[in-house]
């Protein structure tokens, strides 16, 4: 299968440390959920180093994973109020409950209800075509996908970087088709006790053959720098 032959690629060009994680939302019911519970943060770092996940509603340790992979509707009104509470005076990653509802209003909706199941895989162990790749990499891995994910068309992702991390990671790039750059939440960052030097890029799937298609050509990827004549000419005067 091809992704499966892209992995060795991406690891090899971007020296990544670890696999691309394929993420697939199914509606296959022959799919039982993975054992035990588990956080959506923690399962992108078991995928990146090896391990298959299957995710649903009730192996989810975290609450806003289960709603940002859709499997449950953002609580709203009072079913909000221990949310609120625990993110303006438990956390404290906003300063009120309006800035938390602003944050909220601003951001793309989840996924709800598109799928029972959501699989994370290192992308060369995925049995099935994923919807999303994620790269658990570093700002100079991080700088070239981005420029190999706009070398054939130039365009600018359009990027969402406040919320949890899984919304950032995969609710967000998989509704809105948009390549994302995330540096996750700090609550994540900690918890889970990310690297301070990485960072999640996700590219939908549907993006990733021009992305691949664009490595031996972009010097993002593989190819060698050329300088014309007339440039050359003009740097050593």
């Amino acid at each position: 299968m091809i992704w499966q032959e892209w992995s060795k690629t991406l690891k090899e060009t971007l020296g990544l440390k670890g696999s691309p994680v394929a993420i697939t939302f199914s509606i296959d019911p022959g799919r039982d959920p993975s054992p035990g519970k588990h956080w959506v943060c923690q399962t992108i770092k078991d995928a990146r180093d090896g391990k298959t996940v299957c995710l649903a509603e009730e192996n989810s340790a975290c609450s806003g994973g289960a709603v940002y992979l859709g499997f449950r509707p953002r609580p709203c009104g009072k079913e909000a109020r221990p949310l609120q509470r625990f993110l303006v005076h438990g956390e404290k990653l906003f300063c009120s409950v309006a800035a938390f509802h602003r944050a909220m209003a601003l951001t793309t909706q989840p996924p709800l209800g598109l799928a029972d199941r959501v699989l994370f895989a290192p992308l060369e162990a995925a049995e099935t075509e994923p919807d999303l790749v994620l790269f658990l990499c570093g700002a100079e891995q991080a700088c070239r996908l981005v420029t190999l994910a706009a070398y054939s068309s130039g365009a600018s992702p359009k990027v969402e970087m406040v919320g949890s991390a899984c919304h950032m990671a995969i609710g967000y790039p998989l509704v809105s088709g948009e390549v994302n750059v995330s540096l996750l939440d700090y609550t994540a960052r900690k918890m889970k006790q990310y690297d301070p030097n990485e960072l999640i890029v996700t590219v939908p799937y549907y993006r990733m053959p021009d992305l691949l298609a664009a490595i031996p050509r972009c010097t993002a990827g593989a190819a060698k720098t050329e300088m014309p004549p007339e440039f050359a000419h003009s740097a050593n005067e």
